[in-house]
């Protein structure tokens, strides 16, 4: 049999040990609750203003009940239009659900380890060509910790940051060095890597932030991130019901143009833009929580083999992005 795949990237990707049996359910019950607490930071329309560039010039994008996003014809950022000063801390530090959480993070924390931190960790290297005893990383947004400890069972320089306090408690637990400090707080020049994995999107002041990683990073420096594709297959199938959308969390959505203006504006260049997303899992556990039935055993060897497809097409809902450090700001 021909090699249908050759030249494609195929992830041994485990709908069940991936995703809980109701995520989807969670996920809605999560949004909706959210949505009732921050309606009142929604603005009019008139009001927007692109948090990456500050036009004031948009197109409406996409929609969920009165929770709006918009595409702004500047810098091509899509953003929704609500006051993210009003809405601070208080949307992480809502612990409400955390008990649910924090079960469902420790009943997955073995596989995401042993799955997609060593992974994590090899593109790293392929993408910069950094050797493991040189790495100096801090890992912005750490959540519970899966990269970071595998980090230190490779005996590689490493410390996180994470401003959630159950999530911190769950680090600190497994020995990691984690700090609920700002990346402001940071001495300059200390690191030769900074990553973020699905922080991106929730940069209320992305340039701000982006010139504080230009400072902590030494010369050639790079920062990896992996955050949504809004332009994606699963959007284009699940529309607002996308599961990515997080209401109120994730407020930037980007794509190679508004990528290199933030680039461009704090010293930065785009090295490069890959997308290997999870566009097959989402979209049948949305229908399994639709149609309450098991989609994802059923198609459980079909999902990495079509992902494989979307990938392959640019069309998934998750970039990878590297950013290089090109001068000092």
């Amino acid at each position: 049999m021909r090699d249908l795949f050759k030249g494609y990237r195929i992830f041994n990707i485990d709908p069940k040990k991936s995703r809980s049996k109701d995520f989807y359910k969670n996920v809605l019950a999560d949004r909706e609750r959210v949505m009732k607490k921050f309606a009142h930071t929604i603005q009019k329309p008139s009001a927007f203003v692109c948090l990456l560039c500050g036009s004031k010039k948009k197109k409406s994008f996409l929609a969920y009940g009165k929770y709006e996003l918009f595409e702004c014809l500047r810098c091509g950022l899509v953003s929704p239009n609500i006051s993210t000063s009003a809405i601070n801390r208080a949307l992480y530090d809502d612990t409400r659900n955390a008990e649910r959480i924090i079960k469902e993070i420790l009943a997955s924390y073995r596989y995401r380890k042993e799955t997609h931190a060593p992974e994590r960790l090899n593109y790293l290297i392929e993408k910069t060509g950094l050797s493991t005893k040189n790495i100096r990383l801090l890992d912005v947004g750490c959540g519970p910790g899966y990269f970071l400890s595998y980090l230190k069972d490779k005996k590689i320089r490493s410390k996180g940051l994470e401003i959630t306090d159950f999530l911190i408690k769950i680090c600190r637990k497994q020995g990691l060095k984690v700090e609920a400090t700002a990346l402001a707080d940071e001495k300059s020049e200390t690191y030769n890597v900074l990553t973020l994995f699905d922080v991106l999107e929730h940069l209320g002041e992305p340039l701000a932030f982006f010139m504080d990683a230009n400072r902590v990073l030494g010369k050639g420096g790079y920062v990896m991130a992996y955050a949504p594709n809004i332009h994606s297959f699963a959007y284009r199938l699940q529309g607002a019901r996308q599961n990515t959308l997080y209401p109120f969390e994730h407020v930037g959505f980007y794509d190679e143009q508004s990528l290199n203006y933030l680039a461009k504006e704090t010293g930065f260049q785009v090295e490069s833009i890959e997308y290997y997303g999870l566009d097959v899992m989402d979209y049948l556990c949305m229908k399994s929580y639709d149609d309450d039935y098991d989609y994802l055993t059923k198609f459980a060897e079909v999902v990495p083999l079509l992902q494989a497809v979307i990938d392959k097409q640019n069309i998934s809902n998750h970039m990878r992005v590297i950013f290089k450090k090109v001068f000092s700001m």
